[in-house]
């Protein structure tokens, strides 16, 4: 039997990706709830036409496929609309942080090259002091109602826009967004993610945390974050509701699960221990009822606190995660692990692969300490405009990594030992600061904890524990030296410990060891760690 047809190839040239998932989902669901802030309320069907109408503004402002369009903006329904619209019309997103200080957000929009952000009101005089050091930026686009005409105004480009579709193809090898890293160890860099990394992504958060539609996700933490961009995907690909909080306020986020029946929501470890710290009649108060997934990424949660949420949220399974801005989400610690796997952050997420290389690229022996690398369709294709960064970061075979440090237990599952650059050297010994932090933190008095490195003549480098207080408190050097000394090595007690009234954080939680090194090796031209 003769075979003509030519089944080498799939028929036609279409390929799932996240705008045809907003497609199909509109069309399934055009009166349900796509986005809620406050007391806003937009449709699936009033999303697609909102998004589709701005996505053409942007060709109608002379954008092309490939630009790059920032978004400079704190939670809000218009950053959503924004991150959605670029689907409709091929040009590049990059989220920027709402933190940033003027000289910070001028070197992103330069590094990333965009010629055009969408901004808010309430940031738009940090913009105005940044915008003349980034010569290549020619539109800025305002929200609000009150925009000048300096300005080109958000609405009135969404209602002088066309809705139509003008088949602007979008390959899954296309740039989707520059994602840029928090700058927690060094100069924030941009990772690149294409169209397939991130439909992947999303796909991957609804089959490891079983996201189906209809189900209502409410974003704490703030929406430029990689993770908030990967639940969103996931919202969009499923056919969900995205609840947007504006700001965190702990009881706000009680009485916003209860108000919108919230299915699953991801915060960072500190937002937990500070919801954790309402009392009891208030953590009472709310029916939570509806919550089935609680995540938690970016930092280590604390098994105090695990305890505590498994007894306020008794219908949801806890969930932490270790991801990063370029590689995505890479593993998963589930609900119940929590208690039996103390410090893991679990196994492989779907169709993802870790392995543990040394610094010389061989791969390490199981229990021992190596730099996590993984491999998968999930993860960024390197760094914009940075050539070294980006070799520096892959190996053969397309394994990549962001210089964490793991180890694997004899039953598959990771535990982060630290940073490649948070590591302290003394004496020769490698020490991880998060296993001194963890240990710190079960002591009553402390509320917060840092652990690094400071110069030593002896040692080239000494452990320094730099501590918040519980408030009013009485605490001492004495009593946290003397309670390292009975739960960890020798090597591992901190020389000298010092009180501070807070930690430097990003707008994520995550620690900002560079800060706090400065106070300490600013007379010195080497660091050691």
């Amino acid at each position: 039997m003769n075979i003509t047809a030519n089944f080498s190839k799939p028929q036609g040239r279409y390929s799932n990706n996240v705008i045809s998932s907003i497609r199909m989902n509109c069309a399934k669901n055009r009166e349900m709830p796509a986005l809620i802030c406050e007391d806003r309320t937009v449709s699936w069907e009033q999303m697609w036409d909102r998004t589709a109408r701005l996505g053409n503004g942007w060709m109608d402002l002379g954008m092309t496929k490939g630009d790059r369009l920032a978004i400079y903006l704190k939670n809000s329904i218009e950053f959503s609309e924004t991150f959605i619209s670029t689907y409709h019309s091929g040009v590049i997103k990059t989220p920027v942080s709402s933190g940033l200080k003027a000289a910070e957000l001028a070197h992103q929009l330069n590094d990333s090259g965009a010629c055009a952000v969408v901004t808010s009101p309430e940031l738009l005089d940090v913009l105005i002091a940044a915008k003349p050091n980034v010569p290549a930026l020619k539109h800025v686009i305002v929200t609000g109602s009150n925009v000048t005409k300096d300005h080109i105004s958000y609405e009135q480009l969404i209602r002088e826009s066309s809705p139509e579709d003008r088949g602007m193809e979008v390959s899954p090898y296309d740039i989707d967004m520059l994602l840029y890293t928090s700058g927690t160890t060094g100069f924030p860099k941009g990772a690149v993610r294409g169209v397939m990394e991130d439909y992947h992504t999303g796909v991957t958060v609804c089959i490891d945390w079983r996201i189906r539609m209809g189900d209502v996700q409410m974003v704490v933490i703030p929406q430029y974050h990689a993770g908030a961009c990967a639940w969103f995907l996931a919202t969009l690909i499923s056919g969900g509701t995205q609840v947007i909080m504006p700001s965190y306020v702990p009881e706000k986020v009680l009485q916003n699960i209860e108000k919108y029946r919230v299915n699953w929501l991801m915060m960072v470890p500190v937002m937990y221990d500070w919801l954790m710290l309402l009392p009891q009649e208030v953590l009472n108060k709310y029916d939570v009822s509806s919550l089935r997934t609680l995540i938690s990424g970016g930092a280590p949660l604390h098994t105090p606190t695990k305890i505590k949420i498994k007894e306020t949220f008794k219908n949801a399974e806890l969930n932490e995660f270790y991801g990063s801005t370029e590689l995505g989400v890479s593993t998963c610690l589930r609900d119940e692990d929590q208690l039996r796997k103390e410090r893991s952050v679990g196994k492989p997420g779907h169709d993802l692969e870790l392995k543990l290389f040394n610094e010389e690229g061989m791969e390490v022996r199981q229990g021992e300490p190596g730099i996590l690398y993984s491999r998968g369709l999930g993860g960024f294709r390197g760094y914009w405009e940075n050539e070294a960064a980006t070799n520096k970061a892959f190996l053969e075979g397309g394994w990549a990594t962001v210089g964490d440090i793991a180890r694997q237990d004899e039953e598959g599952y990771y535990y982060i030992v630290d940073r490649l650059n948070d590591m302290i050297i003394t004496g020769g010994v490698n020490v991880y600061p998060v296993e001194i932090e963890e240990v710190l933190h079960r002591m009553p008095n402390i509320q917060d904890v840092a652990v690094i490195g400071v110069p030593d003549e002896k040692w080239g480098e000494a452990v320094k524990a730099v501590v918040v207080p519980v408030k009013n408190a009485d605490l001492s050097e004495e009593e946290v030296i003397g309670f390292c000394k009975d739960n960890l090595s020798k090597v591992k007690i901190p020389k000298s410990v010092d009180f501070v009234d807070a930690i430097p954080r990003t707008l994520t939680g995550k620690i900002l060891k560079k800060d706090i090194r400065k106070k300490y090796w600013s007379d010195n031209t080497v660091q050691v760690s």
